[in-house]
């Protein structure tokens, strides 16, 4: 009896294991890459212009200190010196500040909170110390004539009338000063986590990585107009967040212009034992080395292995910057880094492993439709191509019904740079689209990027690109299905193209001519680019070829094909035809986004995506002519 129970037992797990292997499980999850309150401003990415930068950092207003000379935060709240004199602290009463007179008729310039002790300088550089909760001050020592005065991490900044930066290491009886570079024309200091913070009279806030010597300070805000309005004229950092003083007393907290909805999203599909992943997120773009770190650690979490991992960007112009951007201006050459190791890495692995928690057992559908949201931005005539494909993959829960949906289709997720909109965070149209498909029923919507290269929006209104793809989509779910069955499988391949770089002279040449001209954008990024190129030659490092990263997921009678870089428009439609009978979905933005990735006629032309984006992006040369026909040889013989 207990032998036939064994029996029985066994044969339903075969049973259920191939209804799985036949089947599906399916998870999807969506997890916030928007930036916090600790993070004060981030350089958006997608444009080198206006060549001031496009910043994140909006001052919202928060309250009142009348007179206020000096400011000086702690985790608890706010200290202001005001013009009478008078020192006082303001702590949050459910959600305020509520201010307190602690002293009067003192003759104190600046004030800063270190280590329970509160330090001051008077009207005669005289340094003073006490306990935050004693009565008598103590005179330490004369310092230089200060311009600003902050403290972090158990140490004193000061910044001197001669332009001059110094770190204090107090000890009992006197401070350790050491110079530690340049500050010009400082109206405030504030200190945050591994970061120091200058505002300076023209309007402009610095960033600089504390402690270290003669490192240059790096532009994160100014004032624009639009989101910094009112001149500010003192800062100070309380509870991780970062407070400016305007005129009349007007109290400001650091804040970021955004439209909301910066995400990671995640849909992960189970057969047999074989596992995919499919990550999209609301970013501009990456660099291989980040998504492999990334890759890295889903897989030692969850095993799943990093070649069937697929992360695709939106691409949108108005995330901030995530890759690096070596010959854009400083401001935008480099991601920050408490924002992509902060946010951005643990978002897109958190969305992965919530994926696979959530998985159910599913059916899944395909459909494919067209969508008339873009154009071909370069080209003209009989080349001027525009692959309008729209397809798109639904997830049926076999139990409740309950529905997602992948929809991917090519279009620079981009509208009009400027006014409000140019300084604001946004997911852009794929947002939009992901917003309505979902209201409509679909628990999560995720957009890939397709062949986007050379393809803009038709309308200048990111919200009227999105409801129109997002009617598409319910088009395409609402036609004819084609149901997905199969075994899941993966492939990557890596076609190395080989390249010839300028040589030495020829760099050297193209940086003189570009020379000499501040103000043009243009001639200061190629200026930057031979630079960034001759060291390279010095270094031994100038590369021989450049990859083009191939990911290829067979789902069933599926196959989804992921590039890197910015591929244009004519390779979904060149990868399609290569197995006209299947159903086959191209990707762009995948896994890598160093360059775009053009066709012939662009490389002839001579065109943004064929040459001029190639300065842009720090590239040693550009692809030969017919790289379009070796890509897509190449992933014909190995007819993933």
């Amino acid at each position: 009896m207990r032998y036939k129970i064994f029996i029985c037992g066994f044969v339903l797990l075969l049973l259920q294991y191939k209804c799985w292997a036949d089947g599906y499980l399916a998870g999807t999850a969506r997890v916030s890459i928007k930036p916090d309150s600790s993070v004060f401003s981030l350089s958006l990415s997608g444009y080198g212009y206006p060549g001031e930068g496009r910043f994140t950092l909006k001052w919202e207003e928060s309250g009142e200190i009348p007179g206020v000379k000096g400011l000086a935060g702690e985790e608890k709240g706010l200290y202001a010196l005001t013009a009478e004199g008078e020192l006082r602290r303001g702590r949050w009463e459910k959600g305020r500040l509520e201010w307190k007179t602690l002293e009067k008729n003192t003759d104190f310039c600046f004030i800063t909170v270190c280590r329970n002790k509160i330090y001051a300088i008077d009207s005669k550089n005289r340094l003073w110390v006490k306990a935050v909760s004693g009565r008598k001050w103590k005179e330490m020592e004369t310092v230089h004539t200060a311009r600003g005065f902050t403290s972090g991490n158990g140490k004193l900044y000061l910044a001197t009338d001669k332009d001059e930066m110094w770190e204090g290491v107090p000890d009992r009886d006197h401070i350790g000063w050491r110079k530690i570079g340049k500050a010009e024309q400082v109206l405030g200091l504030a200190v945050a986590q591994d970061r120091l913070y200058a505002l300076t009279a023209n309007q402009i806030l610095w960033q600089h990585p504390w402690g270290e010597t003669y490192t240059p300070w790096l532009k994160i805000g100014y004032q624009n107009g639009i989101n910094w309005k009112e001149p500010v004229y003192q800062i100070a950092v309380a509870a991780n967040r970062l407070f400016a003083v305007g005129k009349e007393g007007k109290l400001y907290k650091a804040v970021h212009s955004t439209e909301g909805g910066l995400t990671a999203r995640a849909l992960a599909l189970t057969s047999g034992k074989k596992t995919v992943l499919v990550i999209t997120a609301d970013l501009c773009g990456f660099d291989i080395s980040m998504i492999t770190e990334v890759k890295a650690e889903i897989e030692a979490r969850t095993g799943i292995p990093a070649e069937a991992i697929l992360v695709n960007a939106s691409h949108t112009h108005f995330a901030p910057v995530s890759q690096g951007w070596y010959t854009w201006a400083e401001h935008n050459q480099l991601p920050d880094t408490l924002y992509l190791h902060g946010v951005v890495k643990p978002g897109l692995v958190k969305a992965a492993v919530e994926a696979l928690k959530n998985r159910r057992e599913v059916r899944l559908y395909f459909a494919r439709t067209h969508t008339s949201i873009g154009g071909n931005r370069s080209l003209s005539g009989e080349e001027a191509l525009y692959d309008s494909t729209l397809d798109v993959l639904e997830t049926i829960d076999s139990k409740n019904g309950e529905k997602n949906v992948l929809f991917l289709t090519g279009c620079h997720a981009v509208f009009r740079n400027a006014g409000a909109e140019g300084f604001r965070i946004s997911p852009n149209f794929p947002g939009v689209a992901r917003q309505l498909v979902e209201a409509a029923g679909i628990k999560n919507a995720l957009f890939i990027q397709g062949c986007a290269g050379d393809i803009n929006p038709m309308h200048e209104d990111h919200w009227k690109t999105g409801e129109i793809l997002a009617a598409d989509v319910q088009k395409a779910l609402s036609g004819q299905l084609v149901e997905i069955r199969g075994e899941l499988s993966w492939g990557w391949d890596s076609v190395l193209i080989p390249i010839k770089a300028w040589d030495k002279e020829k760099i050297k040449n193209f940086k003189e001519e570009n020379s000499g001209q501040t103000g043009n954008l243009e001639a200061e990024k190629n200026v930057r680019w031979a630079d960034l190129m001759l060291k390279r030659y010095e270094e031994n490092c100038m590369p021989v070829n450049m990859p083009v990263y191939v990911q290829t997921l067979r789902i069933g009678n599926w196959k989804l094909v992921g590039l890197s870089r910015e591929a244009v428009t004519e390779y979904g439609i060149a990868i399609r035809n290569i197995w006209p009978d299947q159903l086959v979905s191209v990707a762009a933005y995948c896994n890598d986004v160093p360059s775009y990735l053009p066709t012939d006629p662009h490389i002839r032309a001579a065109d943004y995506e064929g040459y001029g984006s190639f300065f842009w992006y720090g590239q040693p040369a550009c692809f030969p002519k017919n790289i379009l026909s070796i890509i897509v040889e190449k992933i014909k013989i190995n007819n993933r």
